[in-house]
Protein backbone atom coordinates (compact mmCIF):
# COMPACT_ATOMS: atom_id res chain seq x y z
CA UNK A 1 0.00 0.00 0.00
CA UNK A 2 2.85 2.52 0.84
CA UNK A 3 4.41 1.47 -2.29
CA UNK A 4 1.40 2.08 -4.32
CA UNK A 5 0.71 5.55 -2.81
CA UNK A 6 4.43 6.48 -3.06
CA UNK A 7 4.13 5.81 -6.70
CA UNK A 8 1.22 8.01 -7.30
CA UNK A 9 3.35 10.78 -5.62
CA UNK A 10 6.42 10.05 -7.65
CA UNK A 11 4.56 9.79 -11.14
CA UNK A 12 3.49 13.26 -11.30
CA UNK A 13 6.48 14.70 -10.07
CA UNK A 14 8.76 12.98 -13.08
CA UNK A 15 5.58 14.30 -15.31
CA UNK A 16 6.32 17.74 -14.83
CA UNK A 17 10.04 17.74 -15.01
CA UNK A 18 10.58 16.99 -18.46
CA UNK A 19 8.26 20.47 -19.28
CA UNK A 20 11.47 22.57 -18.00
CA UNK A 21 13.66 22.78 -20.49
CA UNK A 22 17.08 23.89 -19.51
CA UNK A 23 17.41 25.74 -22.76
CA UNK A 24 14.64 27.82 -22.39
CA UNK A 25 15.21 31.39 -21.92
CA UNK A 26 13.25 33.34 -20.18
CA UNK A 27 11.04 36.51 -21.40
CA UNK A 28 13.03 40.04 -20.55
CA UNK A 29 11.22 43.17 -20.63
CA UNK A 30 13.77 46.09 -21.02
CA UNK A 31 11.08 48.47 -19.91
CA UNK A 32 11.59 46.57 -16.27
CA UNK A 33 15.14 48.58 -15.78
CA UNK A 34 13.27 52.07 -15.66
CA UNK A 35 9.99 51.16 -13.70
CA UNK A 36 10.01 52.71 -10.59
CA UNK A 37 9.11 55.67 -8.43
CA UNK A 38 11.99 58.92 -9.10
CA UNK A 39 13.12 62.45 -7.93
CA UNK A 40 13.23 64.52 -10.32
CA UNK A 41 15.63 67.44 -10.57
CA UNK A 42 14.29 69.77 -13.34
CA UNK A 43 16.49 72.29 -15.03
CA UNK A 44 15.21 74.61 -17.34
CA UNK A 45 15.36 77.51 -19.38
CA UNK A 46 12.66 79.19 -16.96
CA UNK A 47 14.09 77.52 -14.03
CA UNK A 48 14.57 74.90 -11.50
CA UNK A 49 11.68 72.43 -10.00
CA UNK A 50 12.25 69.11 -7.87
CA UNK A 51 9.29 66.74 -7.76
CA UNK A 52 7.71 62.92 -8.00
CA UNK A 53 7.12 60.89 -10.52
CA UNK A 54 6.37 56.82 -11.52
CA UNK A 55 7.77 55.41 -14.45
CA UNK A 56 5.80 52.52 -15.81
CA UNK A 57 4.61 50.33 -18.69
CA UNK A 58 2.82 52.37 -21.28
CA UNK A 59 0.45 50.62 -23.65
CA UNK A 60 2.87 49.38 -26.37
CA UNK A 61 5.81 46.67 -25.68
CA UNK A 62 8.60 49.35 -25.91
CA UNK A 63 6.93 52.54 -24.20
CA UNK A 64 7.22 53.68 -20.98
CA UNK A 65 5.18 56.53 -19.20
CA UNK A 66 5.89 59.42 -16.87
CA UNK A 67 2.94 59.26 -14.56
CA UNK A 68 1.45 62.23 -12.77
CA UNK A 69 2.86 65.23 -11.84
CA UNK A 70 4.32 64.46 -15.53
CA UNK A 71 7.89 65.73 -17.07
CA UNK A 72 7.42 69.44 -16.41
CA UNK A 73 4.94 69.66 -14.37
CA UNK A 74 2.28 69.79 -17.07
CA UNK A 75 -0.41 66.93 -15.53
CA UNK A 76 0.19 64.29 -18.87
CA UNK A 77 1.51 60.93 -19.43
CA UNK A 78 4.27 61.93 -21.79
CA UNK A 79 5.40 58.73 -23.39
CA UNK A 80 8.81 57.45 -24.25
CA UNK A 81 10.21 54.70 -26.78
CA UNK A 82 12.83 52.56 -25.23
CA UNK A 83 15.29 51.22 -27.11
CA UNK A 84 17.96 49.31 -24.65
CA UNK A 85 19.45 51.97 -21.90
CA UNK A 86 18.29 54.90 -24.46
CA UNK A 87 14.79 56.30 -24.30
CA UNK A 88 13.16 58.53 -27.54
CA UNK A 89 10.44 60.91 -26.64
CA UNK A 90 8.80 61.21 -29.92
CA UNK A 91 6.78 64.27 -31.03
CA UNK A 92 3.38 64.22 -29.15
CA UNK A 93 0.83 66.99 -28.19
CA UNK A 94 -1.96 67.43 -25.19
CA UNK A 95 -4.43 69.46 -25.49
CA UNK A 96 -4.57 72.33 -22.42
CA UNK A 97 -7.33 74.15 -24.01
CA UNK A 98 -9.49 74.46 -27.42
CA UNK A 99 -10.74 77.95 -27.66
CA UNK A 100 -8.14 79.36 -27.66
CA UNK A 101 -6.34 76.38 -28.99
CA UNK A 102 -4.05 75.94 -27.23
CA UNK A 103 -1.54 72.64 -26.53
CA UNK A 104 2.15 71.17 -25.00
CA UNK A 105 4.54 69.68 -27.43
CA UNK A 106 6.96 67.41 -26.35
CA UNK A 107 10.38 65.92 -27.49
CA UNK A 108 13.69 64.28 -26.32
CA UNK A 109 15.73 61.69 -25.61
CA UNK A 110 17.65 60.46 -22.33
CA UNK A 111 19.60 57.51 -20.95
CA UNK A 112 19.87 55.20 -18.00
CA UNK A 113 22.69 54.82 -16.08
CA UNK A 114 22.35 52.55 -12.93
CA UNK A 115 19.48 54.01 -11.35
CA UNK A 116 19.90 57.85 -12.67
CA UNK A 117 18.00 58.20 -15.94
CA UNK A 118 18.56 61.62 -17.56
CA UNK A 119 16.24 63.43 -20.18
CA UNK A 120 17.03 66.25 -22.19
CA UNK A 121 13.68 67.30 -23.87
CA UNK A 122 11.84 70.12 -24.94
CA UNK A 123 8.04 71.77 -24.37
CA UNK A 124 6.57 73.84 -27.02
CA UNK A 125 3.40 76.15 -26.30
CA UNK A 126 1.84 76.08 -28.81
CA UNK A 127 -1.10 78.60 -29.31
CA UNK A 128 -3.77 78.62 -32.54
CA UNK A 129 -0.52 77.10 -34.62
CA UNK A 130 2.19 79.36 -33.40
CA UNK A 131 4.37 78.67 -30.71
CA UNK A 132 4.29 80.89 -27.81
CA UNK A 133 6.91 79.63 -25.80
CA UNK A 134 9.44 76.97 -26.03
CA UNK A 135 11.39 75.51 -22.89
CA UNK A 136 14.35 73.43 -22.88
CA UNK A 137 15.23 71.39 -20.09
CA UNK A 138 17.53 68.65 -18.57
CA UNK A 139 16.08 66.05 -16.47
CA UNK A 140 18.02 63.87 -13.54
CA UNK A 141 15.68 61.16 -12.23
CA UNK A 142 17.41 59.26 -9.74
CA UNK A 143 15.31 56.10 -8.88
CA UNK A 144 14.17 55.92 -5.30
Amino acid sequence: MKKALLNLLVIPVIAVLPSCDKNEIPEYDVRDEYIGWYQVTDLCDVGESTYELEVFKADYDDEIGFGFPGLYETGYDVTALVTGMKIIIPIQQFYVSTVPEIFYEFSGSGSLEGNVLTIEYRVLTIQNGLIMDDVDCSASLVRQ
